[in-house]
């Protein structure tokens, strides 16, 4: 996984509907977020698409929150925008080295993995609100 601006605009978006009026448009935010309204309706269509807005198409649409802000975990806006965290099965050979059971590189990153999964599951969008 790579966290690329995709991730940010979400939770920019996320954080400015918790914090503001709830709910939105994508020419409004996209100003207000100072954001490329191309790329945002990609990241309102990503985080609808899994459940974490609900839109509104039309004359008076919009979007908003489909959950109050502390039940929608980081981990949540990640995976919706960049796709799993997952660990390559070899970062030296990409075919497999055939070691990797034995190797405390992999053991080391699996843990890694694990630990960032549980930090940006605990984490929610209401932990990011001043």
């Amino acid at each position: 996984m790579k966290l690329t601006r995709t991730a940010d605009y979400a939770m920019r978006l996320l954080i400015s509907l918790a914090t503001n009026e709830g709910t939105g448009t994508v020419k409004a935010k996209a100003k207000e977020l100072d954001v490329p309204a191309n790329h945002l309706v990609k990241v309102v269509h990503s985080l609808s698409k899994v459940g974490l807005l609900l839109t509104k198409k039309g004359k008076g649409g919009g979007f908003k929150l489909a959950f109050p802000p502390s039940k929608i975990r980081v981990s949540e806006v990640i995976e919706a925008t960049e796709g799993p965290l997952i660990v390559s099965d070899c970062l030296f050979h990409p075919k497999g080295c055939g070691r990797s059971k034995s190797c405390p590189f992999r053991k080391f990153l699996l843990t890694f993995r694990a630990d960032m999964q549980k930090t940006l599951y605990k984490k929610t969008i209401s932990d990011f609100i001043a």
